[in-house]
Parts: C-alpha cells; sequence; structure tokens
C-alpha cells in the first residue's frame, strides 16, 4: 500500500515526495482539493500532511488551509492509516502571542490527536536548502537576496539566537516515519530543530558562501532589526533521536547554506542574463 502526500507541489512536500521516490516507496503525490474529498475514499498505509498557508496569506486563507481542509482528510482515510502532521514549533508560543499562523497549527494539532488512527506529530522549525519547488524564504535566503542587492547583510545590534533546518533533511525524516513499525521518542510532537544559532554567525557564513559564489565582498551592517517572531530555538535532543531512529544522515549547516547561496546565486544570475 501506498503512502499519500498532501502540497506534493509545495516546498516541504515536494522534497518529500522526492524521498519517498529515491527510497523506492510507492506513493500517491496528488489528492486534488482536499475539501472535495469523499469519506472513507483514499487507500493508503499513511498519509504525510503538508499542504498548509503560511503566515504571508490573509488570516482566513491560513486559517482555511491549516485548520477547515484538515476534517475531509481525516474523514477520507480509514481508522488504520498513520498520519504524519507537517505542524510548526509556532504552536509553542505564549496563548497570548500566538498569531493567526500559530493558532491554526495548534487547531490543526488538535484535530489530528481525534484520528481514530495513529498520529505523528512533527514541529517544523524555519526550513532552508533548496528543494525541487524551489528555495524557502529561510534567514539564509533573504541574507543572500539582500547581499546581492546591495552588497551587505544586516545584522541585529543586539546578539539573537535563531535555528533552522534542511528540508532535505526534514522531509527524509517525514518519509521514514510512516513506517509504522518505527518506535516514536517519547510521548507526543517532536520539535525539528538544529538547536540554537547566532544570527551574526549565520550571517557570517552567508556572506562568505556569497563571496565565493559571485567573487563579490560582501560586509556586515548591525542594524536596529524587528524582533523575531519565532519561539526559541528548542532543544534538538529528540529531533536527533528521530532522525537516528530514522537512519537519516543530519545535514551540515555550512553545507546547506552552501546550497541555498549557490541556488540563489544561479537563480539571479540566470534573470540578470536575461535582462
Amino acid at each position: 500500500m501506498s503512502v499519500a502526500v498532501t502540497g506534493c507541489r509545495g516546498y516541504l512536500g515536494s522534497a518529500v515526495v522526492r524521498q519517498l521516490h529515491a527510497s523506492g516507496r510507492q506513493y500517491q503525490a496528488s489528492l486534488g482539493r482536499l475539501e472535495k474529498l469523499a469519506p472513507e475514499s483514499i487507500d493508503c498505509r499513511a498519509v504525510i500532511h503538508c499542504a498548509g498557508a503560511l503566515r504571508s496569506r490573509p488570516s482566513q486563507d491560513i486559517w482555511n488551509a491549516n485548520v477547515t481542509a484538515l476534517t475531509p482528510l481525516l474523514r477520507a482515510i480509514s481508522h488504520s492509516t498513520l498520519l504524519v502532521l507537517a505542524s510548526s514549533r509556532a504552536v509553542t508560543a505564549p496563548r497570548g502571542e500566538l498569531d493567526d499562523y500559530g493558532r491554526s497549527k495548534r487547531a490543526a494539532e488538535q484535530a489530528a490527536t481525534k484520528h481514530r488512527g495513529p498520529v505523528r506529530i512533527v514541529r517544523l522549525t524555519v526550513l532552508a536548502g533548496p528543494s525541487p519547488a524551489g528555495l524557502g524564504g529561510s534567514f539564509v535566503t533573504r541574507m543572500t537576496d539582500a547581499a546581492l542587492r546591495s552588497g551587505a547583510i544586516a545584522i541585529p545590534s543586539r546578539e539573537r539566537a535563531v535555528d533552522f533546518l534542511d528540508v532535505r533533511e526534514a522531509a527524509a525524516v517525514m518519509a521514514a516515519v510512516t513506517d509504522v513499525s518505527l518506535a516514536w521518542p517519547g510521548q507526543g510532537p517532536v520539535d525539528a530543530t538544529s538547536g540554537p544559532l547566532n544570527l551574526a554567525a549565520l550571517a557570517h557564513a552567508t556572506a562568505e558562501a556569497v563571496q565565493e559564489a559571485t567573487g563579490r565582498r560582501i560586509r556586515l551592517a548591525r542594524a536596529d532589526l524587528p524582533s523575531s517572531r519565532h519561539p526559541p530555538a528548542a532543544d534538538p535532543a529528540r529531533w536527533a533521536e528521530l532522525r537516528a531512529r530514522t537512519g537519516v544522515t543530519p545535514r551540515p549547516l555550512l553545507s546547506t547554506i552552501r546550497d541555498t547561496v549557490h541556488a540563489r546565486v544561479t537563480a539571479w544570475e540566470k534573470s540578470t542574463d536575461s535582462d
């Protein structure tokens, strides 16, 4: 029996599909519009639910994509089907600080736990690196864009810790946890995270990668940047345990940075040549 993937054309979903294909697993990569799914219409052993909307969308679109569309999906699968839900660490923000995105992801987790079958929830951090759908809007992507436009990357005046994870690593683990015989580490959702990283150090590594790719010298300029809406970096211990159980090799952060910069610089040069 196959694994079904929602959001297969998106940043994460396309990377998950690639991992399933590379591992030789059977998969179904298109379920159509979730709100139109008929009850008990999906025959598969597991569903990896990657579809959803990010913060950039209007509030109602976020709720519809992240919460409303989950109900017909749950009705369309059997009680024995494993649900792997791509959630977000945004749900860990204090209730008074939850934005529309965080509230929608929290509601999606609550809806998922009502599934009659097994549920595995992965709370993702900021994802970086190339996927078949392109590059996400990570710190590294934005820093690379700034470096290419102005030759400078802004860093906060005060020290700030962030975290991010290679999308290919996250996708590989999510594809692997569809094996129901795999032991889940502990109880509840697992935070997919690299652990805390210094934003200034991340900017420095990105600047070096852009310089290597373009030959241009990139400056680091301190500035009063807006406060982050992301929760503090999570403990990476359970993610490391889950990654080890699935046999997924961690992606070195410098490799993720270089791959992101290379993809962005290549796209930038192509657009410049076409102009």
